[in-house]
């Protein structure tokens, strides 16, 4: 399984959106380190959860996978929802870029995603940020490059 390629199709998409944003807005993923003096400051979080991973396929050089994808804004309250909606749709709308791409040759993966849900909004009681999450399924197969 190629778990690394297929993880890493999503998370630049994410990450290439938030540095694309005024101004750019730190990316944390699941498996990387993530401090109080991060928190406290406006970021988004990302969590892929690999599900289905042992789909069949025609030949042995192809990997399908599917699972889910969350990503989570955290903006400084006090600016209302007007930042946390502009955040989550810069977001929603690289995410849905994905389903017009092609394998890239380079890695192999093919990433795609189901409709997204969301996002929804929160004020945090007792934390400093205003909230938003959005979702989706996703499904992505790797072949050997």
């Amino acid at each position: 399984m190629t778990f690394q390629a297929i993880r890493a199709a999503y998370e630049d998409h994410i990450r290439t959106a938030a540095a694309a944003l005024t101004p750019p807005v730190p990316v944390f993923f699941e498996n990387q380190p993530f401090t109080d003096a991060d928190a406290a400051k406006e970021h988004i979080l990302m969590r892929l959860d690999f599900g289905v991973i042992g789909e069949e396929t025609i030949g042995d050089m192809v990997e399908n996978v599917r699972g889910s994808l969350v990503v989570e804004v955290y903006t400084l309250k006090g600016r209302g929802p007007g930042r946390s909606q502009v955040v989550a749709a810069a977001l929603a709308k690289a995410l849905s870029a994905m389903n017009a791409q092609r394998r890239k040759a380079a890695t192999g993966v093919r990433a795609s995603i189901h409709p997204i849900i969301g996002p929804s909004f929160a004020a945090l009681e007792g934390k400093p940020h205003f909230f938003a999450r959005v979702g989706c399924g996703f499904q992505a197969s790797y072949t050997v490059p």
